[in-house]
C-alpha cells in the first residue's frame, strides 16, 4: 500500500513522508466485506480504524433496544478513537456498506511508537484530538438547536442529569 494513501486522511495532516512510514510499519492493512461487522458494541479491542476505500454504518443501540444511526463513514475517515484513547468498551457497532480497505493501528503498536518519542505519535494524537473537538463542537451546536426549540424544553433535572453526564462522567 502506498504511503500516498495516507495523504488524503486528515488525521495524517502535517505527518511528514518518514513520520507516515513510521505509522505505516506499525499499521496492519484489512480487508473487509460487505455486511460485516468491524467493531461491535460493548466490545472491548483498542484499535484506530483509517478508512482508504468503501463506506462503514456506525449505529448505537440503547438498552430498551432503541437503534439509531449515528454515521455513514466515507473513504478518508477514521473510527475508533474513543475506545483507542479511553479504554472502555465501543460505544457503537460498525458494519461496512460496501467492501472496504482499511488500516488498523493497534493501541499495543501505538504505545510501541509512542515509547520511541518519535514525533509521528504526537502529531497524530494532535490531530486526532482535533477532529474530536470538531465533532464534539457540531454536537453541543446540534443539541443547542434542538433543546431551543420552542416546541421541546429540556425539564431542569433532564438538563442537570444531562449536564452530570457530561462534565462529571454521572
Amino acid at each position: 500500500m502506498s504511503h500516498d494513501s495516507l495523504n488524503g486522511l486528515k488525521i495524517f495532516q502535517d505527518l511528514t513522508e518518514t513520520e507516515r512510514q513510521e505509522i505505516m510499519a506499525l499499521a496492519h492493512p484489512v480487508d473487509v466485506k460487505k455486511g460485516e461487522q468491524i467493531m461491535t458494541q460493548g466490545h472491548r479491542k483498542q484499535s484506530l480504524w483509517f478508512i482508504l476505500e468503501g463506506r462503514c454504518q456506525i449505529t448505537r443501540r440503547t438498552e430498551s433496544g432503541c437503534q439509531l444511526n449515528l454515521a455513514e463513514l466515507e473513504p478518508f475517515t477514521h473510527f475508533g478513537e474513543m475506545s483507542f484513547f479511553h479504554p472502555a468498551p465501543h460505544s457503537a457497532d460498525v458494519v461496512a456498506l460496501t467492501d472496504m480497505k482499511l488500516l488498523r493501528l493497534t493501541r499495543e503498536d501505538f504505545d510501541k511508537l509512542a515509547a520511541t518519542g518519535c514525533g509521528s505519535a504526537l502529531k497524530l494524537v494532535i490531530n486526532c484530538v482535533q477532529v474530536m473537538a470538531e465533532r464534539l463542537r457540531r454536537t453541543d451546536q446540534w443539541i443547542t438547536e434542538l433543546e431551543c426549540k420552542e416546541n421541546h424544553k429540556p425539564t431542569p433535572s433532564e438538563w442537570t442529569v444531562f449536564r452530570d453526564l457530561i462534565f462529571k462522567g454521572g
